[in-house]
C-alpha cells in the first residue's frame, strides 16, 4: 500500500486486534483456573477443558498472527 494514512489507520485497528486477543488470553487463564480442582491440579471436567485448550491454542495462533502483522505494517508505515 502507498497510502500512508490508510496504513497508519490499519496498523491502528491491528493494534486494537491485538489488546482483544490479550484479553481472550486472560479470560481463558482464568476459566483454566476455575476448571482446576485442588486435587493435585487434576480438571474437573476432561472434556470440557481439552475444548478450552484447543480454544487457547488457535488464539495463540491469533496472537502469533496479529504480531507478524504488526510488525509488517510497522516496517511499512515507518
Amino acid at each position: 500500500m502507498k497510502n500512508p494514512r490508510a496504513i497508519a489507520q490499519i496498523l491502528d485497528e491491528t493494534k486494537k486486534i491485538e489488546e482483544n486477543n490479550w484479553n481472550s488470553m486472560q479470560h481463558l487463564n482464568s476459566i483454566n483456573m476455575l476448571l482446576a480442582s485442588n486435587d493435585l491440579a487434576r480438571t474437573k471436567d476432561e472434556n470440557l477443558s481439552e475444548k478450552f485448550a484447543q480454544l487457547h491454542s488457535k488464539i495463540d495462533d491469533v496472537n502469533k498472527l496479529t504480531e507478524d502483522l504488526l510488525s509488517h505494517l510497522s516496517s511499512k508505515h515507518n
